[in-house]
């Protein structure tokens, strides 16, 4: 009996790409500094000195040169002519453009989500909700504002819309930046119950409802800017 050889299908040739880059030191450094950025251990407004940081990091000043000028395009530093490098800060009149986006963003994120709601949605929101009012009744800084961002992030996670939660992350540097000038606000009575309120408005029945809290609960945070910053334009605004 003749045997008959099965043939192996071709395997398709793979597509071209870039290989694997391994990361560089100037990527380590920006990296880290940006965590120690947008968790409040370098605080706004903090001069950053590039040969404190090579000695910190056990680097050459160019590998931090490199980095502080990432950072510096990303408008987390600001460098000021004849004076140095700068972690940036933020004002009222910044805050309330990128509120505004936020804004718009957010009610049309609850409008998708709104008849979507269901035990799964409110399971999360409140895990999230407890995890942020533990973190403030602690007063634990870098916990506040991680816990801060987890909680506000999650309707746009569950709208499951990637142009909404693309936009978000793109906002949300400036949008923890806020939240690293105003801790000095969040560990307070009147923070936890405005937390509260947009919590149990989210889980509510009245959609309406939910875009006006939006905007009560963005102007706080307007307000809560302006009561560190005066009026006037911060210099090397981001």
């Amino acid at each position: 009996m003749s045997t008959r050889h099965k043939t192996r299908p071709s395997k398709p040739a793979l597509p071209d790409f870039d290989a694997i880059v391994p990361v560089t030191r100037r990527a380590q450094i920006a990296e880290t500094m940006r965590s120690l950025i947008l968790s409040g251990q370098f605080e706004p407004g903090a001069q950053i000195v590039e040969s404190e940081l090579a000695e910190r990091f056990g680097v050459s000043r160019g590998s931090v040169r490199e980095a502080i000028w990432e950072l510096v395009d990303q408008r987390l530093l600001v460098n000021k002519p004849y004076s140095g490098t700068y972690v940036a800060e933020t004002d009222a009149s910044t805050m309330e453009e990128v509120y505004s986006v936020r804004g718009s963003l957010e009610k049309h994120c609850f409008s998708e989500l709104w008849d979507r709601r269901d035990g799964a949605y409110e399971d999360e929101f409140s895990r999230r909700h407890d995890s942020l009012a533990r973190a403030v009744r602690s007063r634990d800084k870098l916990a506040s504002i991680e816990a801060e961002l987890h909680f506000h992030s999650f309707p746009y996670e569950f709208a499951d819309n990637s142009v909404l939660l693309g936009v978000w992350q793109q906002l949300s540097q400036q949008i923890q930046l806020n939240f690293v000038m105003t801790q000095s606000i969040v560990h307070s009575n009147s923070f936890l119950e405005d937390a509260r309120r947009y919590f149990e408005v989210a889980l509510g029945p009245d959609l309406d409802a939910m875009h006006a809290e939006i905007d009560r609960h963005l102007e706080l945070g307007v307000q809560a800017i302006r009561m560190l910053r005066p009026p006037a334009e911060v210099e090397g605004k981001v």
